[in-house]
């Protein structure tokens, strides 16, 4: 039995999103270190014979003793091809991890994400995410501290027994476990029943929770979130205003101007900036703009009445200022209404909007894919997970989110109880698989639960199978 967790050692928690990564202390409330998912990358030529990744190698054996290829006394020709291949210069990659480090202008920086749809795909940038985390931030002995991480509830098998790899072969961790983030978001408010309403960069998803299990059919999930949101502020930008999000990293001086007017700017030189680094920062501008005026309509989107509501300002990086009213609710509508709002095949812009009519046709708004998770449940469980609706992930903090599902939903579901629990501040809106999490390896009766080291050793990768769930 291990005897980690509880008050005996600090156990250490770690959620990697699509867009925010969040690392801490179990135990705690929020998490010691929160920086994006998204790095930095620059691939250059090592200058050094003997270097790889930037590590020298160890030197040739003893003549006497050094041995030769064995497909010739002396090697073949392609032997000899590929050694000098080998031995030639070396890709060696700088990364840049962290919200001050991404967002930095380099020339010739890659901005890259190691997940997609919420899976990882690349491992080496995940690595270095983990060791940016526990080395950089939290600045920690791996060795000493077991750690609970977060998944999302359809990773599937080979990258479960990945990650379970990843922690005790590359850093040597003394216990694991890997947890279903919809999970720890309901053990957050404390529920262990509930349906999981996630709407984050990449992914919306609806996840029933029963008795701290997953119910796996009844999952449903699409890539409609917060990055798709930006994607269309900016393609509505350029077709209504005629103007296009100039970066603050680009910005040199800028002169006042009259609101609806073209800016008036003078461009620093930026040489060699990639196409990633300049999306990552029109993104940042977006994501100030949703948040500053960005709204979702309470009631069913209605232009005349919503023309009527109040404007509000916002002014850009490079100045160009204007006042917004029906655009803030549009903007948001495609969250409940996708079918209508998303762009259409044929008509994208620069901004990445690229569905085909195919995955337009089959998308749903929030509220339909809370009520259509909920009913591939069982008609028993159906009451209970009306009751308790969690809602977690930056896009829930849009004002008039939660009251806009209260008023959609009994319309799916009339005579059903339905009451949604959303954290009152916007962290614990952002963090509540890492809470959850916190609560979860914190506790005393816990310590059972941890994957060992030396279980790991005996039973290998596929224990996460049996004693994660």
């Amino acid at each position: 039995m291990v005897t980690y967790g509880g008050d005996e050692v600090n156990a250490l928690v770690l959620d990697v999103g699509s867009t925010w990564t969040r690392a801490g202390y179990a135990g705690e409330d929020t998490p010691k270190a929160i920086f994006p998912s998204s790095y930095g990358v620059i691939e250059t030529e090592s200058t050094e014979p003997n270097s790889q990744n930037g590590h020298d190698q160890p030197e040739a054996a003893d003549p006497d003793t050094e041995m030769t290829d064995a497909r010739t006394p002396n090697g073949d020709a392609a032997a000899k091809a590929e050694d000098a291949a080998t031995s030639g210069p070396k890709k060696v990659r700088k990364y840049y991890i962290g919200d001050g480090e991404v967002n930095t202008w380099r020339q010739n920086m890659e901005i890259r994400n190691p997940l997609k749809d919420g899976l990882v795909e690349d491992w080496e940038g995940f690595e270095e995410i983990w060791k940016s985390a526990f080395h950089q931030r939290l600045r920690i002995d791996p060795t000493e501290h077991p750690l609970l991480c977060t998944e999302p509830a359809w990773n599937p098998s080979e990258k479960r027994e990945k990650l379970v790899e990843l922690a005790f072969e590359t850093f040597n961790f003394p216990a694991f476990y890997l947890a279903k983030d919809a999970v720890m978001s309901a053990f957050s408010v404390g529920r262990a029943t509930a349906l999981v309403l996630d709407s984050g960069g990449s992914t919306t998803s609806a996840i029933p929770v029963y008795d701290g299990l997953v119910l796996k059919r009844g999952i449903l999930r699409q890539p409609i979130g917060g990055n798709v949101v930006s994607a269309q502020i900016m393609e509505e930008l350029k077709r209504s205003l005629d103007y296009s999000v100039t970066p603050q990293y680009l910005i040199g001086e800028k002169e006042a101007t009259d609101p609806g007017q073209p800016p008036k700017f003078k461009a620093k030189d930026r040489p060699n900036t990639t196409d990633s680094f300049h999306q990552l920062q029109q993104e940042r501008a977006i994501h100030e703009f949703k948040e500053t005026v960005c709204q979702v309509a309470e009631t069913p989107y209605d232009e005349d009445v919503l023309a009527a509501r109040p404007q509000k300002p916002f002014e850009f990086p490079d100045g160009f200022n204007n006042t917004f009213g029906i655009e803030r609710f549009r903007a948001t509508e495609l969250l409940f209404q996708p079918r209508s709002y998303l762009t259409k095949p044929g008509t994208e812009g620069a901004y990445g909007a690229t569905f085909t009519q195919q995955q337009i046709d089959a998308s749903l708004g929030i509220h339909q894919l809370i009520f259509n998770s909920i009913c591939g449940c069982d008609i028993d469980l159906r009451p209970l997970l009306f009751n308790n609706v969690v809602v977690t992930g930056g896009n829930t903090l849009f004002p008039g989110f939660v009251e806009r599902l209260n008023y959609e939903l009994p319309g799916l579901a009339p005579g059903s109880k339905i009451k949604i629990h959303a954290a009152g501040t916007s962290t614990d809106r952002r963090c509540s698989s890492w809470l959850g999490g916190s609560i979860l390896a914190s506790l005393g009766t816990f310590h059972q639960l941890w994957i060992s080291k030396a279980e790991y050793e005996e039973s290998g990768a596929s224990i996460v199978e049996s004693k994660c769930f």
